[in-house]
Parts: C-alpha cells; structure tokens; sequence
C-alpha cells in the first residue's frame, strides 16, 4: 500500500472522544519519550475507544503505543499528527489541549519519523517492469517511426494510485497481446514502402466522362463505352512528366461487312494512330505512344466505319458492325513513389547489390537501438537481421525483409516494456544508480509520454545526461517542447480528474441552456491553463488561484464573460472581481464533481480534500440513506439546509465536517459550472468554517485558504512523483519527497523547482533490488 492508504483511511472520523488532551498536561523536564509521555495521553484518552474490545474504526492503538519502532506503524502516527495539526482531534465538545501541547506533540511525531527515514540507509524503491499503456505506446510509435496509429480497440489500462502508467498494474493479457501483434502488422505495413524503385504510372479514365454521349449512337449503360453509329467523344486529359506516354485502349468489335471496326485516337484533333479492331468476343488493347506536354489535352476516340446490312446474301457480309471500348488507360514514364517520412527514418541506407546483409546490419542496428532505448547486442541484432535473411530467401524484397524485422521489433518485450535490467551480481537490497539511458528513458515518459528524442540518446551515449547539470537543463528543455502536452493531458488530465468530463450527465431539463459541446471546451481550458502554469514557470499556487484562464467565445458567454471573439481559445485576464481563476472555479472541475440536477458539496468537498490537499476522507458507513431529493421537500427547504439534516448522524457528522465546507464554498456555482446568486428560491450560502476554527466565505476565500496550506504543495509532489515514478510512494520516499518541497519553497514554488526536484531525487536515479528478480 502506498503513504496515504491503510489506517488514515479509518482513523479520520473514528477517534471520535479519543485524543482529548486535557489542558492539565503539562511538560516535563527532559526529553519527551513515547513510554513517558506519548503512551500515558493515548492511554487517558484514546485506549477507551480503541482497545482490543472496542476498536472504533477497526483500530485498536494499544498496540501502537507500546511498539517503540514507530516506522512499523508509520501511517497512523502521522494521521494522529494531521488530525492534531488541522484541529479535527479532539473533538469539538471535548476537552482541547493548548497550543503548547499540540506543538510538543506534533514535534515528537515529526521528529521520531524523520529521524527514523533519514538515519537509515536511504531507500529508492524499485518500480515494476512496465509495460507501455496505450499513450505512450501511441506516442513511442509516432516518435519512432513516424506513423499516427491510434490504438482505439485497446483494452483501457488499469489505474492505480490515481494514474494509469503503474508499474503494478499494467499487466499483459492475451487479448492485449493479441492486439499488439496486429497493430505491429499494420505499422510495419505503413512505414515501409516494400517496392520503392520506379514504377509506370497508370490512369485509367471514367468512360462516363467522354462525351457527347448522342442517343443511340454512344451508349454507356452497360459499363463500357459502345459506338453503334459513326461517332467520336472526348475528354480532357493531362500527361504530366517528360517521356513517353502510352494512351491504351482496350476494345473489341462486332464483325459485319467486309473490313473491321476501326478506331481512330486522336489528342487536340490530331490523329495518332487509327486501329482495325479485330478482336471480336475477348478485347484486346491497342496502344498509341505520344510525348507529354504537361498541359491539359483533348483525347479523342472515334468509331469510323459503321455498317449495317441484315439482308446481304453473302452472310460474311450481313449483319451489323459495332464497335465497344471496355477501357481507356495512359500509363506515364515511371516515377519513384512518393516515400512517407517513416520510410526516410528507417531505411538509412539503400542496398547495393551484394551488400544488402551490410545495410541491414545498419538499418536494423539504429533502429533498434531507439526502438528499446538502451544499446542493443550484437545477438539482438543477428536475430532481426534474419528477418530479412528469411525473406530474401522466400522471394521476398529487402523491403519486405526490414518490414518483417520492424514488425518483430514492436512485439518483442524489450519495446513494449520499459526494461531497468538489474546486473547479475548485483546483491537483493543492494542500491544501484540508472544508467544514462535509463534515466533518459524515465525523464521522456515522465514529460512527453514518449521515448526519449535524439538530445537525449546523444548524451545517454556520451555518458553526460547526468553530469554537468544536464539533466535538470533537458527538463526544462522538454517541459517547453510541444510533446509536454502529453504531461498536461495525462498528469493534469488524472491529477484533475478531468478526463471524466466526458462521463459527467447534465440534466436538460433543469439546465436548459447546457451544451454538451461545452465539455470539450471546458477540458480544453483546463489543460491550456495548467500547460501555460508549466511553460510560464509559474508558481504552483497559481493552480489554486490565478488572474487569468484560456477561452473560446461559447464558453466565455457560458462563464457570463464578455469580450472574447471566435472559436479560437484565447488567454483571458479576469476581472479583479471576477470569482474564477484557478482549477477550483474551472467548468471541467466543476461539472465533474456535480450530479446531473444539482451540485454536490460532498462530492466537491471530497475532490478538494482529495486531490488537491491529499487527505482523503474514508469511505461512507454503510447503509447510509440517499438525500431526499423529493420536488416537495426541495422547495421547503434549501440544499444546505437538506444536507445539515442528512449528516445529524454520529457517525457521518465528522467526516462531513471536514467536507462539506469546502464543497458549501463552491455553491455559488451550479451543477453546470454557472454563477449563479441562488438555489431555486433560496439565496445561496457560500460560507464554511474548518474544523480547526479557520472560516471563509465563497470561492475567492476559499483559495486564500487552500494556498496557504502546506498540503497542497506536499499533495501535489506526491501526485507528481507517483507519476514519475510510476508507483505508488512508500515510507521511505518521505525524506526525498520533503527534500523536494523545500527546494521547490526555496526557488519561489517554481513548476520547475517541483519538476527539477523530481527527476534529480534518488527515487528517480536510483533502484534497489528486490529478494526477487524482475
């Protein structure tokens, strides 16, 4: 389980009368110890309510409190130490402690788990093999290859700790495998052109499109064009290119009389070349070759000698003589077709006869060494370099041989797994540094999603990524660079919970001027908003409250801001009075956090003690009965009001009291993100108070709070490094994750000094091996 998991989760609305530190307690002369001064505290005023027998919240802190190896019971130690800090615990009817002893108690937690995570030997974690989810594997095949595949009949890849790029969770089914060796076809079959040496170039001609097309002499009915009367028809035609053209026409006569049907071609009237057609059931072609101009022509076909006599006595003679065009084609010089850009990347060199195992070795060599990001062996070369071996051997092309080679490429495990191959004799608990390429690997996924770029693999190669401070100068080189969209869209997107936008239902009915359209439009705010916080080397906190968002003229109308032109997002600076600013009071939050006929202050209260200060709340207790949502009730009484009934009971009244006031805050706008001054007939009441006294009314105070609380920050490095890392942070990262805070304190909250932060950590450089090898 991760830092934020097991008994938080049940300690935050358990206490309940436990922890109530009497004000008598005073210090005592020396050092505060866990059997001294701790144990007896836990003891007067918690062990009542979580004994062996009790266990409110299904925890019993006897236990606790006599194991003097805090780090064994680390999560709920620095619970204890949240609810004591934000004044949750003790309850608000029980005896309080003053602020001396909530400091002496605070100190000795932070102090006793500090000095037990800094004085060990420091613990980067390992992070699972990962395979690549279905960004990344989208985003590795355009980067590598240069083909926009998009990997829409994919299974979804699983989530954990919030992110869809962990380790733990991104297994290998059968059906998924299936799925990659059909896109590895398909995208071999897209970057490689298998015969790129010139070929003629044909046009056939719509005989549709010669004309006139005079009743019953020229009839095209049947599919081809047949001449039952003397006519000519034409169309315009281009024969571009410097040559010889050859304009064929494939045709066939009905006999009769004493001469075949002849056809005449002609081009800008001047006859080419006039033909006996003495094919009778089977066409044959009949071919003419004239030089090009370049410049529109008139082609011309002709039939020049009709006949018609059903009643001659000789019968060679009788009969009725027609003639049928079944197709007209112009075949022009040959040209090399047209390569597309994989097939430029790939194919480096172009084999000369005798040398094409030497320009396979080539070709196949670079290729590989970006398709599995690390230096590839000798071995590994051979084995797909026999792809081609075996095609050339089968008849094949060369082309066709790199094409099976680049297809076994993308199956192998070394492409759709992000390897961290740990040395044999490297001990189980032994600590190693990545390698250059391996930490380039980790940076590019982290920030683009992707494989890392040429930058990269050139100083993986040279062995200087981590030296010289190029490894902080790469982030913030990438973090500018066009593919850091896939860290908004996919950090943000998850960070946020905005992707579940698209799944959030807004009740036509009640919000009658609600446009689905408006969903894509609020996400895309979001997203250019959190990239411009990025780009712009903003400070943090500026996610929680800003002068500023990105808007297209629909949804600054939505918004009730005016202004704003054309469908184009714009960056907008607010209003000093204006309520928005930040992701809180953003339509992509704001709707995804409603139900589809009211809002949710719950719902809202819990993302923010969620996502953006990373305290969750436990689940709910079980049987707890839906609010009264009846039309009656709704309008005796206002939503507020409604919830205050809801939560009366014991066992829901403390969790709602950390909730609700958050989400109460947001009630000024409605279930569709709208400002809105009342709820149906009931002014609305935006005001809230903490459970340790701090109160606030409205958005606007609300993010003054929330930017002043150290949670946040601490929320989102923790966010980040889970995604970076791709796993969920332990016990032991918490002295590399604070190390981060403060650097990133120190440099103003810069996005940078969080990214810089991140990604020079030892959870970032470094892995320890596990008992068992991955």
């Amino acid at each position: 389980m991760g830092l934020f998991s097991n008994y938080r989760l049940l300690f935050a609305c358990s206490l309940g009368a436990g922890l109530a530190l009497v004000p008598a307690f005073t210090q005592a002369a020396g050092p505060v110890t866990l059997a001294d001064h701790i144990k007896p505290m836990l003891k007067e005023y918690c062990f009542d309510c979580h004994n062996p027998q009790k266990q409110k919240g299904d925890l019993d802190l006897i236990p606790v409190a006599e194991n003097g190896q805090m780090v064994e019971n680390r999560e709920v130690w620095e619970k204890i130490a949240e609810l004591i800090e934000t004044r949750e615990m003790p309850p608000e009817k029980g005896p309080q402690p003053t602020d001396e002893q909530r400091d002496t108690l605070l100190k000795y937690i932070d102090g006793q788990l500090s000095k037990v995570d800094c004085t060990v030997d420091k613990n980067p974690g390992k992070v699972t093999i990962r395979r690549l989810n279905k960004e990344e594997y989208k985003n590795t095949i355009r980067d590598l290859l240069g083909v926009n595949y998009v990997p829409e009949d994919f299974p979804n890849d699983e989530v954990g700790y919030g992110y869809d790029n962990i380790g733990d969770v991104l297994s290998l089914p059968p059906m998924l495998m299936e799925k990659f060796l059909a896109a590895a076809e398909e995208i071999a079959q897209k970057a490689i052109v298998t015969n790129p040496m010139p070929q003629p170039v044909v046009q056939t001609l719509r005989l549709q499109e010669f004309g006139p097309q005079v009743d019953q002499a020229v009839d095209v009915a049947s599919g081809r064009l047949s001449m039952m009367r003397e006519a000519e028809v034409s169309r315009a035609v281009e024969l571009k290119g410097a040559g010889e053209h050859i304009i064929r026409v494939r045709a066939f006569g009905d006999p009769a009389g004493p001469e075949a049907p002849k056809l005449k071609v002609s081009l800008d009237g001047k006859e080419l070349r006039t033909f006996d057609v003495t094919a009778l059931d089977k066409p044959q072609n009949y071919e003419v070759r004239v030089t090009g101009t370049g410049a529109p022509q008139k082609l011309s076909v002709a039939y020049l000698n009709n006949y018609v006599d059903e009643n001659n006595p000789d019968p060679k003679l009788r009969g009725d003589r027609n003639l049928h065009i079944v197709k007209i084609e112009i075949e022009s010089p040959p040209v090399a077709p047209a390569l597309p850009e994989s097939h430029k990347r790939l194919i480096t060199r172009v084999p000369t006869p005798g040398q094409e195992r030497e320009a396979a070795n080539e070709i196949i060599r670079g290729f590989a060494q970006r398709a599995y990001r690390r230096p590839v062996t000798d071995t590994e070369v051979t084995r797909l370099v026999g792809f081609v071996d075996l095609a050339q051997k089968n008849g094949g092309t060369f082309y066709e041989g790199i094409q099976a080679a680049v297809q076994a490429a993308l199956c192998s495990p070394h492409f759709l797994f992000r390897w961290e191959l740990d040395p044999e004799a490297m001990k189980p608990g032994d600590t190693r540094a990545l390698n250059d390429y391996e930490v380039a690997s980790r940076l590019s996924y982290f920030l683009w999603s992707s494989m890392p770029d040429a930058e990269l693999f050139a100083l993986a190669a040279k062995g200087e990524l981590l030296t010289g401070g190029n490894l902080e100068k790469q982030a913030l080189r990438m973090m500018q660079d066009g593919r850091a969209r896939a860290f908004v869209t996919n950090f943000a997107g998850q960070w946020l919970q905005i992707r579940n936008i698209y799944e959030a239902s807004v009740d036509p009915d009640t919000f009658p001027k609600w446009d689905d359209s408006l969903k894509g439009a609020m996400k895309e705010e979001t997203e250019r908003f959190f990239e411009a916080i990025m780009k712009e080397d903003r400070p943090v906190t500026e996610l929680i409250e800003a002068d500023f968002t990105f808007l297209n003229e629909k949804l600054a109308k939505f918004y009730g801001l005016e202004g704003v032109k054309g469908k184009d997002f714009q960056r907008v600076t607010l209003p000093a009075s204006s309520p928005r600013g930040g992701v809180l009071t953003q339509g992509s939050v704001l709707v995804s956090t409603s139900t589809p006929t009211r809002t949710s202050p719950v719902i809202r209260g819990k993302w923010i003690l969620e996502q953006i200060l990373g305290t969750p709340p436990p689940p709910p207790p079980p049987d707890v009965p839906p609010l009264n949502e009846q039309r009656q009730v709704n309008q005796t009484a206002s939503l507020r009001q409604r919830f205050e009934q809801h939560r009366s009971a014991a066992e829901c009244s403390g969790c709602h009291a950390r909730m609700d006031p958050l989400g109460f805050a947001l009630e000024n706008f409605d279930a569709t993100g709208a400002w809105r001054e009342t709820d149906g007939k009931f002014p609305v009441d935006a005001s809230g108070k903490l459970t340790n006294g701090t109160t606030f009314n409205g958005p606007k105070e609300l993010k003054q709070v929330l930017k002043g609380n150290k949670n946040f920050v601490r929320s989102l490095t923790h966010n980040m490094m889970t995604y970076a890392l791709g796993r969920g942070l332990e016990f032991y990262d918490r002295c590399a994750a604070d190390v981060v805070m403060v650097e990133t304190e120190k440099r103003g909250l810069r996005f940078s000094a969080l990214v810089t932060g991140i990604v020079t950590s030892d959870p970032f450089l470094k892995r320890k091996r596990d008992l068992a090898q991955n």
